[in-house]
Order: structure tokens, then C-alpha cells, then sequence
């Protein structure tokens, strides 16, 4: 089948760059969400079901996450980024899944945490594309 724009073809290179830099900003502004915007909140739902892990675990996945989102947007380490990026979406759809009353700690839908785990495959199996450190060997 002949391609209906075929003068673009030269721009592929361009989408896992795409994908990437927003699946890394969609992980720095839940990191920071978790870090500062939303803490007391989160970590008060927590609280009540876990508490001497609720304090901890908001750190934890805020930094973890802060750091995906950063190591996403510069490119770097993007397939282990993106390894952490769908693990993180996989447990967020386990909560979201079986624990409801959580719905402060896991406040977006479960539509956002299927697209976040399919750029992550995509990101895996695709590299990271252009303005990126990593170099495919």
C-alpha cells in the first residue's frame, strides 16, 4: 500500500523522541505531584491502610518517579527508564484495580496508566530515538 505522505518518512526518527519526552514529563509532574503538591493528602490515604510504609513509600515512589521523568527527558538510560516507567504503570493499574479507596494516592484514570505502559513497551522495543545520549550499537 503506497503511503499518502511519503515526503515525511524522513521525520520517523522523530517519534520515540516525541514519546519519550512526554512520557517523561507525565513522570516528573507525578513525581512532584507526589513530592510536594499532593503529599499530605497522599500520605494521609496512606496512612490508614499502611502506615509505617505511607511516608516512606510517597518519597520513595515520588523520587523514583521524579527521576524516571528526567532520565526520559534527557535521553539517558531510556530503555531501563522505560523498564521503571512500565513497572511503576503496572502497579499503578494493581491499585488502581484492587485498592479504590485509594483514589487520592492513584488520582488519574486507568486509561492514563495504559497509555504511560504502552509508551514504555514502545520506548523499550524502540530506543530513544533523536536528542538523546543513548546510541543504539
Amino acid at each position: 500500500m503506497l503511503n499518502i505522505f511519503p515526503d515525511l518518512l524522513f521525520l520517523q526518527i522523530l517519534a520515540p523522541f516525541l514519546l519519550r519526552v512526554t512520557l517523561g514529563v507525565m513522570f516528573l509532574w507525578i513525581g512532584y505531584s507526589y513530592l510536594f503538591k499532593d503529599r499530605v493528602a497522599i500520605i494521609r490515604q496512606l496512612s490508614s491502610k499502611w502506615p509505617k510504609l505511607a511516608k516512606v513509600s510517597i518519597i520513595f515512589g515520588g523520587i523514583l518517579e521524579a527521576i524516571t521523568g528526567v532520565f526520559l527527558i534527557i535521553g539517558l538510560f531510556t530503555q531501563a527508564a522505560a523498564i521503571v516507567g512500565a513497572l511503576i504503570a503496572i502497579d499503578a493499574l494493581f491499585g488502581k484495580f484492587f485498592y479504590k479507596e485509594l483514589d487520592k494516592a492513584l488520582k488519574y484514570s486507568k486509561m492514563f496508566y495504559i497509555l504511560i505502559l504502552i509508551i514504555s513497551l514502545s520506548l523499550i522495543i524502540s530506543g530513544a530515538g533523536a536528542f538523546a545520549f543513548d546510541l543504539p550499537l
